[in-house]
Parts: C-alpha cells; sequence; structure tokens
C-alpha cells in the first residue's frame, strides 16, 4: 500500500474536478475565509460562524498543500524496478498488428492541435502495420464529492503517437497514483509535429515522456517486448534501453 501514491491521486483529482472557474480544492479555504470574515464586515459578532469557518480553514489548507506538493512531480512517482524485467520470458505472446491491449496513460496526449496533460487514464496501446505505437485514451466527464465536474474541454478521446525511430529510452518500474503501485513502462521519446501556418508549414520537436501503467507483469512483457523489438535490442531483458 502506498500512502504518497493515494495523496498523489488525490491531489490530482482535487485538481482536476472544479466548481466554477476554481478547482475543488481550494473552495474549503475559500468558504472558511469568507465564514470569518463576513460577519465581521457586517458586524454580524453574535452570529457563530467561527468554529465553521476554522473547520472548513483547516480542512482547505490541507487540500491545498496537498494539491500544491503533489503537482510538481506530475502527480505520480514513477519507482524504477529492473526486476519485473528480468524474467521476461522468451515465449511471451508478441502483440499483434492493430491489437489493442488496456494501459493506463500518463503524459501529454493531443488532439488535433490541443495538448493536455492526464494522470493515469484508462487507455488502450496499440502498433500499427507500420510500427508506430498509437496510445488512445478517453477522457469522460467526471463528478467528485457530488458538487464538482471535470472540464468539458477534456471529454472525448485522446492519442499518443510514438515513432519508433524516435525512442530514446525505456524504463520498467512502478507507478505510485492510487494506493496500490502498478508496473509500468516510461518511455521517452521524440515528437515530431507538421503546424500549419498562414505561409509555410513549421515542423515542431519536443522531448517527450509518456507512462504506461498495466494490470499485470504479463503484460508489461509483452509491451517492453513488442517497444524494444523496434530499438533493434537483442537483449529483451534489459531494464532500461538506451537508443
Amino acid at each position: 500500500m502506498s500512502l504518497w501514491g493515494g495523496l498523489l491521486k488525490l491531489g490530482y483529482r482535487l485538481q482536476r474536478h472544479r466548481i466554477g472557474p476554481l478547482a475543488l480544492g481550494y473552495w474549503p479555504l475559500l468558504t472558511g475565509l469568507l465564514l470569518a470574515g463576513i460577519p465581521c464586515l457586517l458586524n454580524l459578532n453574535r452570529v457563530p460562524t467561527w468554529p465553521y469557518a476554522l473547520a472548513l480553514s483547516v480542512v482547505g489548507v490541507a487540500l491545498v498543500s496537498i494539491t500544491l506538493s503533489a503537482r510538481p512531480a506530475g502527480y505520480i512517482r514513477f519507482e524504477q524496478d529492473e526486476s519485473l524485467a528480468a524474467h521476461l520470458h522468451p515465449d511471451v505472446p508478441p502483440i499483434e498488428p492493430d491489437e489493442k491491449v488496456s494501459v493506463r496513460a500518463t503524459g501529454i496526449l493531443e488532439v488535433r492541435t490541443e495538448r493536455h496533460y492526464f494522470v493515469e487514464a484508462e487507455a488502450n496501446f496499440a502498433t500499427m502495420e507500420t510500427r508506430e505505437h498509437i496510445v488512445m485514451a478517453r477522457i469522460p466527464l467526471s463528478r467528485m464529492w457530488l458538487v464538482a465536474r471535470s472540464s468539458k474541454d477534456d471529454a472525448g478521446w485522446w492519442y499518443a503517437f510514438v515513432n519508433p525511430a524516435h525512442i530514446r529510452s525505456i524504463q520498467t518500474g512502478r507507478l505510485h497514483h492510487g494506493l496500490r503501485p502498478r508496473p509500468a513502462l516510461k518511455i521517452e521519446y521524440q515528437r515530431r509535429r507538421l503546424i500549419e501556418g498562414k505561409k509555410k508549414t513549421k515542423e515542431i520537436i519536443s522531448d517527450e515522456t509518456i507512462y504506461l501503467s498495466v494490470a499485470n507483469p504479463l503484460t508489461l512483457h509483452r509491451l517492453l517486448e513488442n517497444l524494444v523489438r523496434d530499438a533493434g535490442r537483442q537483449d529483451k531483458r534489459q531494464q532500461y534501453v538506451p537508443l
């Protein structure tokens, strides 16, 4: 069990769900401050609001602290673990072209010209006949504590496109986001995009990192075998594959 992973997940959900323009994690603190300040401004000192204001402020400070402390890490912690790749079976069933493998994706996903960061999004991993790897995530609308909603702009299908020739490194490990860590791959690669301007098309090259967590080691081995095969490495037991 990972307590810090649970706090990272809570921080992400508090940031992603909003009431109006403000993230849910900031509302208890704001409400507590309003309960403390409004009676003073309106000279309503007889109204006993300070116990509620104090309680909400304490909860609010805790939630804001969780959100702010989890943000620099991207709301995850990746713990490298070479043992996950040390016993890769030579007869692991390969991923067939266009086969969809269930994963959870963390990183920058895109659709058209939009690019958003998602954490542990339910997704499918597939490799086309051209050997290009695609991560397809469907982001649903969701609620938290009945009153907060995720953004409508996030809802829908989002993608990551990984050209095997542009993969820089692959690591195996465990991803902490929630109480139970999951086996995961950390894939560093270059993303090349063509942006059409009014006069000419410009190529943008960016360094990207995507994490793919899975339910069991066998699925992890299938993903690793698939990716390492494109990297041209003979030793598929390496937990770190620099190109």
